[in-house]
């Protein structure tokens, strides 16, 4: 009896929510978003490329694998078809973000039950992707819960101070876990460094579904409606508000994958550095995009969202474009340099992206807008990748000078990466206006 009376208000609530329900689910929101951070800061980056290489994997398949949550966006597209009927979505929301992971806590086992480079890397794949098939189809909804949570007026100051802290203490503890993956490392243990920091993630996966189930869900305004798969790629393309954002994040999603997934293992495996080095770099980063996120989210309530989005993807792509001349002896300089640079960019992308959407897309039916906007960026950066990986084993072979300066097949990506962001903000300045909004 109790025990069914607390799952039905936890997860089905009907009472109307008031304003310290309110509060209190976005600061729970905050602590949900601090492990889930954590928790993809130790599966990505250099934590992926460091244990993809364990298992045995080359450069080009650390980019490709790397890339696995932008083509599991894809997904994204057949969410609304789902989320669109229900009343209550609070609590698959939950179980998709705990299965998520859970499943990528769970990887640490794949030595353990796979034998053989080829065997434990198919595994790897398959669970990297099941688990971001997971949370990539509850994204539209968990997202639009948030934006629920937040009147509009204060979304920027929100989502800055949220940000912050995802930020901090997300790379603080990737920091002590980098120290720990290098002490392991150097002791000839590798694998037991990995065992402590998938133990980590498997506690906070734990922690996060705690903080989730403490979200109040608010009441879905718009009605219940079910939508054919006809409808998810026809609705947004109708609304040329919106097409204007669906054709910035295909060139965002192309012009950050092609080059984007290749920058922890260019550290990694290419210039060598150590685990403690790289995520000293990310703290760096990180510091500076805790102080200027909640800068660029006034800028936000005072100028406009598109205003952020154009000049922080301006100032990435000229970041990413600079990679070109990193290199082992460069990067004793431009290496801090450009992690400083790249944390003020993101600190104005990161927030400016997340609301642009929901800016652009109307109220009813939003799932269907976030969704297909999802799925076919997702597409298209899983594209860029798997080009980068061409270019990567072409320009292998290329051995290309310029004076002293050695270019490698990482660096030509990341010049053209660095040059279609720039076009993407050329885009964004002339497109992408808020008074344009739901066209």
């Amino acid at each position: 009896m109790f025990i069914g009376k607390f799952f039905r208000d936890t997860y089905f609530n009907t009472k109307p929510l008031d304003e310290r329900d309110y509060e209190n689910s976005r600061n729970m929101s905050i602590f949900e978003g601090c492990a889930a951070r954590t928790i993809f800061n130790l599966t990505s980056g250099a934590f992926l490329a460091g244990y993809a290489s364990f298992l045995g994997a080359n450069d080009a398949f650390n980019g490709i694998i790397g890339a696995i949550p932008v083509l599991a966006g894809v997904i994204s597209l057949f969410s609304p078809m789902y989320f669109e009927k229900l009343e209550k979505r609070k609590l698959q929301i939950v179980l998709l973000n705990f299965l998520h992971r859970f499943i990528l806590g769970l990887m640490v086992f794949i030595p353990l039950i796979a034998f053989g480079k080829t065997p434990r890397l198919i595994l790897l794949s398959i669970m990297y992707l099941i688990a971001y098939l997971a949370v990539s189809f509850s994204n539209p909804a968990s997202s639009g819960l948030i934006i629920d949570l937040t009147p509009e007026n204060i979304r920027g100051r929100y989502f800055g101070r949220r940000e912050s802290w995802l930020l901090a203490v997300g790379t603080i503890i990737a920091l002590i876990l980098g120290g720990v993956m290098d002490a392991f490392r150097s002791g000839g243990n590798e694998y037991g460094g990995f065992v402590v920091t998938f133990s980590v993630i498997l506690l906070l996966s734990a922690a996060n579904f705690i903080f989730w189930s403490n979200i109040k869900e608010p009441q879905i305004k718009s009605k219940r409606t079910v939508y054919r798969l006809k409808q998810i790629v026809t609705i947004p393309l109708k609304n040329s508000g919106f097409k204007k954002i669906i054709i910035f994040f295909v060139i965002w999603n192309i012009g950050l994958q092609i080059g984007g997934p290749f920058f922890s293992v260019y550290m990694v495996t290419g210039l060598k550095l150590d685990y403690t080095y790289i995520m000293l770099m990310g703290m760096i980063g990180t510091f500076v995009n805790v102080i200027l996120v909640r800068v660029w989210g006034k800028v936000a309530d005072s100028r406009s969202w598109g205003f952020v989005l154009k000049y922080s993807i301006l100032l990435l792509g000229i970041t990413h474009f600079t990679w070109f001349f990193v290199t082992n002896s460069s990067g004793v300089l431009l290496i801090p340099f450009l992690h400083i640079i790249s944390g003020a960019a993101w600190a104005g992308i990161g927030i400016s992206t997340f609301n642009i959407q929901f800016i652009f897309s109307p109220e009813e039916g939003r799932t269907v807008y976030i969704g297909f906007n999802a799925a076919l960026g997702g597409l298209m950066g899983f594209l860029g990748t798997l080009a980068g990986s061409v270019l990567l084993v072409t320009f292998g072979g290329l051995g290309l000078h310029i004076s002293s300066l050695e270019i490698g097949g990482m660096q030509m990506l990341f010049a053209i990466s660095g040059i279609i962001l720039m076009l993407c903000a050329v885009y964004a300045h002339f497109f992408i206006k808020q008074s344009n909004a739901n066209g």
